[in-house]
C-alpha cells in the first residue's frame, strides 16, 4: 500500500505543482525558471519531469513537491502534505494527530465560517439588505457563487456560536480573527456583524480571512478585514490570485485593481487574469508573486497615483524588476466597477490603449505641476526620476532621461550622474545588509559551478576520464570529490559495458547522499550539456579543468605564503628556502596554465 506522501506524488506532477508559483519555460524535455530563493537574471533553476524534481544550480536549493511547497511557503511538512493532498484528492486519515495542528485548526475554523455566512446570504431572511445590495450593484448569482460572497448576521455571538457548536473553542476561533476581546476582559464578540462578506483565499483557494463591507450607513467603518493571523499574511496576499493565476499564465499579463467589487466585476466581464489588492497598499512581495506568472503589470486603479506613495513605491519595485508596467486610464471619476457596468467598450478600450507608466508619470506631473517655474520643476523630477533610474533596461531609460531632461530643464548628464551617485549607495548598503544579515555569499563561489559542470560532463561523458590529466581534489568540495571518484571507478571497472542508469541505480540502493548529487547532475548535464557530442564536451572540460586547476594553485600559494611569513618570524631560514622553492614550482605551473 502506497504511503501518503507515495500516493500524493504518482497524482500530482512536479510542473503543475510548481507553475502555481513560478513561471516555468520550456528547455528541452525540461523547464527552467528565475530561482524564487535567490535573486539572479538569468534561469538557473530547473525542474525535471522525468525525475519530479527540482534543482537550483545557482544557490544549490532542491528537492521534491514537498521541499518546494515547503520553502516557498514557509511551513512544515505536515502542512505541504494536508495541502498537496486537497489538490491531489489523496484522504489523509482524520484521526492522525500529526495533522491536526494550529495553522489547519485555523483553516477549518475559516472553511466554515464561509460556508455559514454563505448559507446566511442564500437562505436569511434577515439577508434581503444585502441581497438587495447585491442586486443593486448588478453582481450575478453565480458571480455571488463564484466568490462564495456571504452575510455576518446582525448579532453579537453568533458567529461564535456556531463555531463552538462544531467543537472549537473560544480561543482558536478568537486566533482566526472572527472574534474580538472586549477591552479588560476575558469575553469575546464577533468582529464581523452585518456585513458582506467576502472570503479572501490563499493561491490554493484556502480561505486564510475575510474583507467585510458594511450594510448600514451609520456604521464608522465602510470596510473592515481580519486582522493579521497565522495564517493570513496582509503584504503577501491579492484577492483574486487563486482564480486568477491560470489566466495570467494564459493570457501573459495580470491586471491589478484596487477592490473586491472591481475584481469581481473584471472577472465577470471576462477578464479573468485581474486581482486585486486589500485598499492601495502594493507590496514588495505581492509584486514577487505576480512577477512568478507574468512581467506585463496593467493597473487599473481610479485614484491619482501621485498621492499614493504606498502603490508607487510597489511600482517602482516592478519597474526595477523588469516587469512591463501600463495604467489602464478609465473615464473620469470612474472606477473599474462603474466602468464595466455602466460602459463594457469603455473598460475594454481603457484596457487596449493602456498608457506604459513612465509616460502617464511625466504626463501626470505635467498636468499637476507648472514646467515654468523653478518649484514645478523641481516637483516634476521628484516625481519622475525615482521611477527612470530603476528602469532596467538601458534603450528605455536613455529615452525617458532625455524626456524629463526636457521638461525638468535639466542636463541629460546631471540626471546619469544622480543615478551613478544612488547605484553606488544601494550597491553599499545591500552588501552591508547581506553581511549583518548572515546573506552573504549566498550565490555559490565559481570554483563550485565549475566543478558541477565538471561533474556533470563527466556523468554525461565518462570517457573524459581516460582522456584528462588532473587530480580530484581540485574540485575543491568534498562531496563532488567522492561522487566523482566512485563514477572513475565504476565506469573504469565497466568502459565498454557502462550504463548511467545502472550507476545511478547502484548509488539510489547504496549512498542515497551520492544518489541525490546524480540527479542534480544528470539536471545540469541536460540544461547545459544536451546537444553536446564528445568532442564538444572535452573542449569544455578541458577549459574548466584549466580553470580549476588555476585556482588550486592559487589556494596553495597562499598557503605557502603564510606558512613562509610564519617561518620568518621563527627564523626558520632553511623551512624558509624550501617553501619559496614549492611556491616557484606553483608559479612555473601557473605559467604553463596561461600560456
Amino acid at each position: 500500500m502506497l504511503s501518503h506522501t507515495e500516493e500524493i506524488k504518482s497524482k500530482l506532477d512536479v510542473v503543475d505543482v510548481l507553475q502555481e508559483y513560478i513561471k516555468l519555460i520550456p528547455a528541452g524535455k525540461n523547464f527552467k525558471a528565475l530561482c524564487p530563493f535567490h535573486q539572479e537574471k538569468t534561469p538557473s533553476f530547473m525542474v525535471s519531469p522525468e525525475r519530479q524534481s527540482w534543482h537550483c544550480f545557482g544557490c544549490s536549493e532542491g528537492g521534491d513537491i514537498f521541499s518546494f511547497v515547503m520553502k516557498i511557503e514557509g511551513i512544515e511538512f505536515i502542512e505541504a502534505l494536508k495541502l498537496l493532498a486537497k489538490k491531489a484528492g489523496v484522504q489523509l486519515k482524520p484521526q492522525d494527530p500529526k495533522i491536526v495542528n494550529r495553522k489547519n485548526r485555523l483553516l477549518d475554523i475559516n472553511e466554515l465560517a464561509k460556508k455559514f455566512y454563505a448559507y446566511l446570504l442564500k437562505k436569511s431572511p434577515a439577508a434581503e439588505s444585502c441581497r438587495a445590495y447585491l442586486r443593486e450593484r448588478k453582481v450575478s448569482e453565480q458571480s455571488v457563487s463564484d466568490f462564495e460572497l456571504g452575510y455576518a448576521p446582525n448579532f453579537w455571538d453568533k458567529t461564535m456560536s456556531f463555531l463552538a457548536s462544531k467543537g472549537y473553542k473560544q480561543d482558536e476561533i478568537l486566533a482566526s480573527g472572527l472574534l474580538v476581546k472586549k477591552d479588560g476582559s476575558s469575553r469575546c464578540y464577533d468582529r464581523f456583524r452585518n456585513r458582506l462578506m467576502f472570503p479572501i483565499n490563499n493561491l490554493h483557494g484556502q480561505t486564510v480571512g475575510f474583507s467585510a463591507r458594511a450594510l448600514d450607513k451609520i456604521d464608522s467603518a465602510k470596510y473592515i478585514n481580519s486582522p493579521q493571523t497565522d495564517i493570513y499574511n496582509k503584504s503577501e496576499i491579492l484577492y483574486g490570485l487563486d482564480k486568477a493565476k491560470n489566466s495570467i499564465r494564459q493570457k501573459n499579463s495580470v491586471i491589478l485593481v484596487e477592490g473586491q467589487m472591481d475584481l469581481i466585476s473584471a472577472h465577470s466581464a471576462g477578464d479573468k487574469n485581474s486581482v486585486a489588492t486589500s485598499g492601495t497598499a502594493l507590496t514588495e512581495t505581492q509584486i514577487r508573486i505576480l512577477k512568478r506568472y507574468s512581467d506585463n503589470l496593467l493597473l487599473a486603479f481610479d485614484a491619482d497615483l501621485a498621492g499614493q506613495n504606498a502603490v508607487k513605491k510597489g511600482i517602482d519595485l516592478a519597474i526595477e524588476l523588469g516587469m512591463d508596467i501600463k495604467m489602464i486610464r478609465l473615464p473620469l471619476k470612474s472606477d473599474p466597477d462603474e466602468c464595466i457596468k455602466n460602459n463594457l467598450e469603455d473598460w475594454v478600450g481603457a484596457i487596449k490603449n493602456a498608457e506604459p507608466i513612465l509616460e502617464y508619470y511625466l504626463r501626470q506631473a505635467i498636468e499637476n505641476f507648472s514646467s515654468e517655474t523653478l518649484s514645478g520643476r523641481k516637483e516634476i523630477y521628484n516625481m519622475c526620476f525615482p521611477a527612470i533610474w530603476k528602469v532596467p533596461n538601458l534603450v528605455e531609460r536613455n529615452y525617458y532621461i532625455k524626456k524629463l531632461a526636457a521638461v525638468a530643464d535639466v542636463p541629460e548628464e546631471s540626471i546619469r550622474d544622480d543615478i551613478k551617485k544612488i547605484n553606488k549607495n544601494k550597491n553599499y548598503k545591500r552588501q552591508e545588509a547581506e553581511i549583518k544579515s548572515g546573506k552573504a555569499g549566498v550565490k555559490k563561489e565559481r570554483n563550485l559551478q565549475i566543478a558541477e559542470e565538471m561533474a556533470a560532463i563527466l556523468l554525461k561523458f565518462p570517457s573524459i576520464f581516460l582522456a584528462a590529466d588532473f587530480d580530484l581534489k581540485i574540485l575543491a568540495d568534498e562531496k563532488i570529490i567522492g561522487f566523482c571518484g566512485r563514477l572513475s571507478d565504476f565506469y573504469k571497472d565497466e568502459q565498454q559495458n557502462f550504463s548511467v542508469d545502472e550507476f545511478v541505480n547502484i548509488l539510489k540502493q547504496e549512498d542515497e547522499a551520492l544518489f541525490n548529487l546524480s540527479q542534480s547532475f544528470l539536471l545540469l548535464a541536460e540544461r547545459d550539456f544536451l546537444d553536446f557530442n564528445l568532442k564538444q564536451a572535452e573542449k569544455q572540460a578541458e577549459k574548466n579543468l584549466r580553470e580549476l586547476k588555476k585556482s588550486y594553485i592559487l589556494k596553495q600559494k597562499v598557503k605557502i605564503e603564510k606558512e613562509i611569513k610564519k617561518a620568518e618570524e621563527n627564523d626558520a631560514e632553511d623551512m624558509i628556502g624550501e617553501l619559496l622553492a614549492r611556491a616557484k614550482k606553483l608559479d612555473e605551473r601557473l605559467l604553463k596554465l596561461e600560456l
